[in-house]
């Protein structure tokens, strides 16, 4: 009976944040994306997902950086220090001079989500090479502590588009084409600003 009432006042905690979130990023051209009914509803949706599934589970590695808005760079287990590249999912470039539309609010939402020091559970694709051509790991990425999806984090907050690596299938691919349309009708950051 506690369950509902504690996604219900998750759900209200996310809207008021959102709205009180005001309607620009300080020093960025880019707005907040808009709250709309829907990607409230959605956003809360997710974060009760969350609730339901508080156990943590064992990290594959711990942050140390994140370098843009699809990759970061962690500290395996093993203490080996990889790039690992965010399987599904491709955000406006902010590296080597390039700032595409919506690159700086992808980078800085991941680095939210993901401080240093942060836990990763990384898994592999069946049917995606393991490392690209610039020898980054590929990998979906989900924080240990709540489970949560980055790939699809970004692309449920129009920050992402779905990208296929050498256009090859994808686990996720469905899934994550569903959330990237409902992020193009929603109008959602890089679909209404770019």
């Amino acid at each position: 009976m506690r369950l509902p009432l504690l996604r219900l006042t998750l759900a209200t905690t996310l809207a008021a944040g959102a709205l009180t979130a005001g309607l620009t990023h300080h020093g960025s051209a880019e707005p907040l994306e808009p709250v709309q009914h829907g990607f409230a509803v959605a956003a809360a949706k997710q974060a009760s997902v969350a609730v339901t599934t508080p156990e943590p589970v064992r990290p594959d590695a711990r942050v140390l950086r994140v370098q843009d808005g699809d990759t970061v760079v962690v500290r395996l287990r093993n203490g080996s220090v990889r790039y690992v590249r965010i399987l599904g999912i491709d955000t406006p470039e902010t590296i080597l001079g390039a700032h595409e539309c919506g690159g700086p609010t992808a980078s800085k939402h991941l680095k939210a989500l993901l401080p240093r020091g942060t836990g990763v559970v990384m898994r592999a694709d069946p049917h995606q090479p393991r490392v690209d051509r610039y020898d980054r790991l590929l990998r979906y990425v989900r924080r240990s502590s709540d489970r949560l999806d980055l790939g699809q984090d970004q692309l449920s907050r129009g920050l992402a588009e779905v990208y296929v690596y050498r256009n090859g299938p994808f686990r996720k691919r469905a899934t994550y084409e569903r959330v990237e349309q409902a992020a193009q009708h929603a109008r959602v950051g890089i679909w209404t600003w770019c």
